[in-house]
């Protein structure tokens, strides 16, 4: 019986040379999560893949076969970004979060959609603490759907955040009130502030990244460094 094929629209996130000639890739689906495919003469220089490693780009694939490892048949671009230079880095520390977190053939509907819509509004944004926003609410939407969700509202006691007080951050329990300040600690106006979509200062920002890293550290801890597997398409402004 002949396999069906499948299809789905996707992002490419990371590939690896295969034999001579061909590709590993790995993609974000929309409809099938991470999944890895063989692109079958992708290096060779008239190749029907030659547009899979364009960052920015959206693809409608169709993949299928019999063994784990299955065969990319088509790869179709049906949307593009043009990623400014200034949010290359951004864009390359998205795609390494995605493959960080998420493990292979689980769909997760919400959070490629919210990586899409993310790409398309960095490239409007030009205030960077609003870009940041975007990143740690991008972050904190991950953590969640990936079941590790900590409260913006109440510290790790059950009691509610306030303003004037001072909290820590403690990974997989959430925020502990604590006498002491330094950079791993901020006030509770900092929390209510981000829970309402405000980033009030670079102060703020920095306890903000710490303690998203410090929570997907602990979900997981796989080194990649996918800025060598991507083109550079310099923004044409």
């Amino acid at each position: 019986m002949k396999n069906p094929r499948l299809s789905s629209e996707a992002v490419l996130l990371h590939s690896t040379n295969f034999r001579e000639s061909s590709l590993i890739v790995t993609f974000f689906s929309l409809d099938f999560g991470l999944i890895k495919l063989v692109a079958r003469g992708a290096k060779l220089k008239n190749s029907k893949f030659s547009n899979i490693k364009v960052p920015g780009a959206t693809f409608k694939i169709e993949f299928g076969g019999r063994s784990e490892l299955k065969n990319l048949f088509t790869c179709e671009t049906i949307g593009s970004i043009i990623i400014k230079e200034s949010n290359f880095k951004i864009y390359l520390y998205l795609n390494e979060l995605i493959l960080k977190t998420l493990e292979l053939e689980a769909p997760m509907k919400t959070i490629f959609n919210d990586l899409i819509n993310l790409f398309k509004e960095l490239e409007t944004v030009k205030d960077p603490l609003e870009k940041e926003l975007k990143l740690r609410r991008f972050e904190y939407g991950l953590i969640v759907e990936l079941g590790y969700e900590f409260s913006l509202m109440d510290d790790n006691t059950g009691r509610k955040i306030e303003r004037s007080k001072f909290y820590e951050f403690v990974p997989n329990r959430g925020f502990q009130e604590t006498n002491k300040k330094g950079n791993n600690t901020c006030s509770g106006i900092t929390i209510i502030n981000f829970n309402n979509g405000i980033i009030e200062n670079d102060q703020s920002k920095q306890f903000l990244k710490y303690i998203m890293k410090s929570s997907l550290d602990s979900i997981s801890n796989k080194p990649l460094n996918s800025s060598k597997f991507f083109k550079l398409k310099k923004d044409a402004s």
